[in-house]
Protein backbone atom coordinates (compact mmCIF):
# COMPACT_ATOMS: atom_id res chain seq x y z
CA UNK A 1 0.00 0.00 0.00
CA UNK A 2 1.54 3.09 -0.64
CA UNK A 3 1.84 5.87 1.48
CA UNK A 4 0.01 9.43 1.35
CA UNK A 5 1.93 12.30 2.04
CA UNK A 6 0.66 14.72 4.16
CA UNK A 7 -1.83 17.36 2.62
CA UNK A 8 0.39 20.80 2.23
CA UNK A 9 -2.91 22.71 1.44
CA UNK A 10 -6.01 23.79 2.74
CA UNK A 11 -9.33 25.80 1.54
CA UNK A 12 -9.48 28.70 3.54
CA UNK A 13 -13.25 30.34 3.47
CA UNK A 14 -12.86 34.43 3.83
CA UNK A 15 -16.56 35.73 5.59
CA UNK A 16 -17.85 38.99 6.41
CA UNK A 17 -17.32 39.73 10.02
CA UNK A 18 -20.22 41.05 10.78
CA UNK A 19 -23.27 38.99 8.69
CA UNK A 20 -20.54 35.96 7.98
CA UNK A 21 -21.65 36.02 4.52
CA UNK A 22 -18.94 34.18 2.15
CA UNK A 23 -16.84 36.52 0.59
CA UNK A 24 -13.92 34.67 -1.18
CA UNK A 25 -12.36 31.17 -0.80
CA UNK A 26 -8.89 30.21 -1.69
CA UNK A 27 -6.02 27.44 -1.20
CA UNK A 28 -3.08 28.19 0.80
CA UNK A 29 0.28 26.05 1.75
CA UNK A 30 0.20 25.04 5.21
CA UNK A 31 3.37 26.96 6.11
CA UNK A 32 1.78 30.17 4.97
CA UNK A 33 -1.65 29.88 6.93
CA UNK A 34 -2.65 33.34 8.77
CA UNK A 35 -6.31 32.71 10.29
CA UNK A 36 -6.27 36.29 12.36
CA UNK A 37 -6.03 39.15 9.83
CA UNK A 38 -6.22 42.53 10.71
CA UNK A 39 -8.26 43.53 7.56
CA UNK A 40 -10.98 45.20 6.67
CA UNK A 41 -13.00 43.90 3.23
CA UNK A 42 -16.05 44.83 1.31
CA UNK A 43 -18.87 43.24 1.93
CA UNK A 44 -21.99 43.33 -0.29
CA UNK A 45 -24.36 42.17 1.71
CA UNK A 46 -23.61 44.97 4.32
CA UNK A 47 -22.32 47.28 1.78
CA UNK A 48 -19.63 48.40 3.80
CA UNK A 49 -16.31 47.59 4.72
CA UNK A 50 -16.00 44.85 7.75
CA UNK A 51 -13.54 42.89 9.69
CA UNK A 52 -12.93 39.81 7.63
CA UNK A 53 -13.12 36.30 9.50
CA UNK A 54 -10.95 33.79 7.81
CA UNK A 55 -12.11 29.36 8.61
CA UNK A 56 -10.29 26.38 7.04
CA UNK A 57 -13.07 25.53 4.22
CA UNK A 58 -15.41 22.64 6.52
CA UNK A 59 -14.91 23.41 9.73
CA UNK A 60 -18.07 24.37 10.98
CA UNK A 61 -19.54 21.36 9.48
CA UNK A 62 -17.16 19.38 11.72
CA UNK A 63 -17.97 21.37 14.55
CA UNK A 64 -21.84 20.89 13.51
CA UNK A 65 -20.98 17.24 13.24
CA UNK A 66 -18.94 16.59 16.62
CA UNK A 67 -22.41 18.73 18.73
CA UNK A 68 -24.58 15.74 17.24
CA UNK A 69 -23.16 13.28 18.64
CA UNK A 70 -22.45 14.61 21.91
CA UNK A 71 -25.18 12.37 24.76
CA UNK A 72 -28.41 14.14 24.67
CA UNK A 73 -29.31 15.76 28.02
CA UNK A 74 -31.60 13.97 30.49
CA UNK A 75 -34.21 15.67 31.93
CA UNK A 76 -33.68 16.83 35.58
CA UNK A 77 -35.43 15.28 38.34
CA UNK A 78 -36.74 17.25 41.31
CA UNK A 79 -34.67 17.32 44.28
CA UNK A 80 -36.81 16.14 46.81
CA UNK A 81 -38.29 18.80 49.42
CA UNK A 82 -37.52 18.08 53.61
CA UNK A 83 -40.92 17.18 55.07
CA UNK A 84 -42.09 19.82 57.44
CA UNK A 85 -44.97 17.83 59.78
CA UNK A 86 -47.22 20.29 61.73
CA UNK A 87 -44.87 20.31 64.88
CA UNK A 88 -41.65 21.64 62.95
Amino acid sequence: MPLELPKSEVTVVVSCGECRAELDTYEVKLDNLMLAPNEETWCPECECHRAEVREVAGRRAAVEREIAAYPKNLPANPIPQPWCGPNS
